[in-house]
């Protein structure tokens, strides 16, 4: 089972701040799952922002990254502050 982290504004639009998840066995890269939380939620295109980082296992990874051994996969829309 996979935890799904999702932060900022994407915890408003997910309407949740994580979940647990079985995924089919094709969803096997983050390219793929992001499609797949997408309409799981109705996030519309907010996974596809550039500015949203993505951690697998708690370490920042770039590009299409497989998720065969994640256990854990975060979601963080950029930081703001003044």
């Amino acid at each position: 089972m996979l935890k799904i982290l999702y932060f900022g504004r994407l915890s408003d639009l997910a309407g949740r701040q994580e979940e647990y998840l079985d995924l089919p066995k094709d969803i096997n890269t983050i390219s793929v799952l992001k499609p797949y939380l997408s309409t799981l939620h109705d996030l519309g295109d907010a996974l596809d922002d550039p500015s949203i980082k993505t951690m697998i296992n708690q370490s920042l990874v770039f590009g299409d990254a497989s998720i065969i051994d994640a256990r854990e996969i975060g979601f963080l829309p950029p930081v703001g502050g003044g």
